[in-house]
């Protein structure tokens, strides 16, 4: 079996620090909105899809209207299959900048996914250092007194 070199095994530790600051970042920001977000209904008025390669890229672009009667018109964080334009879709803003929004049904799968990914990178980079350390166990019984290996 290959060891993880200690190179290998610290970039998989920062790797899994990456996730996880990602993770807290996404968490906080979706408690955040949840708290202190208003509801509003947005609708749809247009969707630009880039293709690429292998991926598409779809920018959805929302129309809502905050209690105090301003218009805000922006792009969505969210692409869902479902989505057409004139659709109407659920977000939510903060009251003391109503551009700053986002797709109310975003839940918090994704920080829980990223989180998990970064508890595991952390795990296997902190063992794979641990083991990069020891001497291999190749099998062989080596005796210094002969110079040979049986």
């Amino acid at each position: 079996m290959t060891k993880m070199t200690k190179k290998s095994a610290i970039l998989v530790i920062v790797s899994g620090v990456l996730f996880l600051a990602v993770a807290v970042f996404a968490w906080v920001k979706t408690v955040h909105y949840r708290g202190e977000g208003v509801h509003a209904d947005a609708v749809i008025v247009d969707i630009e899809t880039t293709y690429f390669d292998d991926d598409t890229d779809h920018e959805v672009t929302v129309r809502f209207t905050t209690e105090s009667g301003e218009e805000i018109t922006g792009k969505l964080d969210a692409y869902k299959s479902g989505f057409y334009e004139g659709k109407t879709v659920p977000v939510l803003y903060l009251p003391d900048d109503p551009h700053d929004f986002t797709y109310e049904k975003n839940g918090l799968l994704l920080p829980l996914i990223l989180g998990g990914a970064g508890v595991f990178l952390l795990v296997f980079g902190v063992i794979g250092l641990v083991r990069s350390g020891r001497r291999p166990d190749d099998g062989t019984d080596f005796d210094p007194g002969d110079g040979s290996a049986e």
